[in-house]
């Protein structure tokens, strides 16, 4: 017996959590207090004060959450694999990793691994539940090598409803988002190394959301035989607009639609799309 843990930067739906009985820990959000992501405040709410002017920050999980947690599985001897936010984008992969060495002290003779998944959204979810389902039928050590070796597989494909949240958040000048606003010009991001990377910048949502397919049509071989994850930004219609054009082009063995939650969420703001499918 061992368990699967991961945290709020992972969009995974509620039913898959419970499928795979994932422990979830919670990163932080800042709207004028602090507030726990998916327990003390939810994505909703956190688009929500977007739209109305609110520019919520998040943090990285407290070091005593992920203590707790450790402690309690170290405590019942029971190994367990912690499948983190990527360390580029979030210090929790890090304060873990120290945690960890801590404890190891503490309980010498304990099995556990801090792993940086590299991913994000639903890129995290895709990784986390690919190596869930694989666990069900594997050893710990088992499934500690396959989650390694799927490290820097997962391809992430986000755009963005408005220019203006990235600039809010100072991932764009102020001059950019005007003018990216005023000619509908929004940015084709994907994930590299575990860092947010602008790759394309396409005119129109109809067209970006083309693009998105296009690009994930190039993988089809491996689409076609597996899991694809859509997420999207506190709107399902264009969500399920996309999935529909996904269709159109390609059969996936399933598609999990699901709501970006606030660790990536709270800096792209309300309308964000995002797919995420293994590349290699």
């Amino acid at each position: 017996m061992f368990k699967l843990i991961t945290d709020t930067g992972a969009d995974l739906t509620h039913d898959q959590i419970i499928e795979y009985g994932l422990e979830i820990l919670p990163l932080g959000v800042i709207d004028n207090e602090e507030f726990l992501d998916g327990e003390t405040i939810q994505p909703k709410e956190v688009y929500d004060a977007m739209r109305q002017g609110k520019t919520p920050k998040t943090f990285q999980i407290e070091t005593s959450r992920i203590e707790h947690c450790f402690r309690q599985h170290l405590e019942a001897e029971i190994p367990f694999l912690y499948l983190a936010f990527s360390g580029e984008l979030s210090g929790t992969y890090q304060t873990a990793v120290m945690v960890g060495e801590m404890l190891k002290e503490e309980y010498p003779d304990s099995t556990f691994t801090v792993l940086d998944t590299r991913t994000a959204s639903v890129g995290q979810a895709l990784f986390v539940k690919t190596v869930a389902a694989y666990s069900q039928d594997h050893t710990y050590e088992e499934t500690v090598e396959y989650a390694a070796s799927l490290v820097g597989k997962v391809r992430h494909l986000f755009t963005v409803e408005s220019l203006e949240y990235l600039m809010r958040g100072g991932r764009v000048s102020k001059a950019s988002a005007f003018i990216g606003d005023l000619l509908t010009i929004l940015p084709l991001l994907t994930v590299e190394d575990g860092k947010l990377v602008p790759i394309e910048k396409v005119r129109g949502h109809k067209k970006v959301m083309r693009r998105m397919v296009e690009r994930t049509v190039e993988s089809k071989s491996i689409v076609e035989n597996g899991d694809l994850f859509i997420g999207h930004g506190d709107d399902l219609e264009k969500a399920e607009q996309f999935e529909k054009m996904v269709r159109e082009h390609l059969e996936p063995k399933h598609i999990t639609k699901t709501l970006v939650g606030s660790a990536i969420g709270a800096h792209t703001g309300p309308g964000l799309l995002v797919i995420a499918y293994f590349e290699a």
